[in-house]
């Protein structure tokens, strides 16, 4: 995926929202479905 892990530390903390395609690669890559890593918040 050619990310850092910073970035995806940040990500787990809630402190970095990744783009659509970093997502999607993300979920690729773990075999899932984006909304099975990400869910929205009711007030996003």
């Amino acid at each position: 995926m050619q990310v850092s892990r910073q970035t995806i530390n940040a990500i787990e903390k809630g402190k970095f929202i990744p783009s659509a395609m970093l997502a999607l690669k993300m979920a690729r890559f773990f075999e899932c479905r984006v909304e099975d890593i990400f869910r929205l918040e009711e007030n996003d």
